[in-house]
């Protein structure tokens, strides 16, 4: 578990995988994974590039269920990552109490308020391969990796910014974004 003023960071967007979080905010400590009875993963965000952002959807008396990554951040990551995040511009930090290693502990995630959320729009490839990446890194479950692939996503007007962040993270990329 963190030590000192560290905090169990919840991820389960584009950050789950550790390379591309640990580009945005430094070393990190995996913890390991968590599952989230009561919640479903959607792509429901609007995104600052257009596109549609993961969240997570509280179903509550559900059988849903959606899998994250814990992992412990230091205070400046926390800062840095809210920035990222668009803390109060999209995300808000939230709360989660979750069981690992037979042991309930606080931690925080990011969720958007309603007002920030739309069904109509779709994500980007990319962003989708991002998440799908990160599963896979962590084992999850097939089928909830095949929930993630199956999602519907188009593909980024801004070729250049999709290229790079597949290749920063040793992605394939689609022959649509090959220069």
């Amino acid at each position: 578990m963190p030590s000192g003023r560290s905090r169990i960071y919840l991820a389960y967007g584009s950050n789950l995988h550790p390379s591309r979080l640990e580009a945005r905010i430094g070393s990190v400590e995996l913890l390991g994974t968590v599952e989230l009875p009561g919640w479903s993963l959607r792509f429901e965000k609007r995104g600052g590039d257009g596109s549609a952002k993961a969240n997570l959807h509280a179903v509550p008396g559900s059988e849903a269920s959606a899998l994250a990554a814990a992992y412990s951040l230091r205070p400046d990551q926390v800062s840095r990552l809210d920035v990222f995040e668009g803390c109060g511009r999209g995300y808000e930090t939230f709360p989660v109490t979750v069981s690992m290693n037979d042991e309930n502990v606080h931690a925080f995630t990011y969720l958007s308020p309603s007002h920030w959320l739309s069904g109509s729009i779709l994500p980007f490839d990319w962003y989708v391969e991002l998440i799908v990446a990160g599963a896979r890194f962590h084992r999850f479950d097939e089928s909830y990796v095949q929930l993630v692939e199956d999602q519907p996503s188009e593909m980024d007007p801004d070729q250049e910014r999709a290229r790079n962040i597949l290749e920063g993270m040793r992605l394939p990329v689609p022959s649509h974004y090959r220069r």
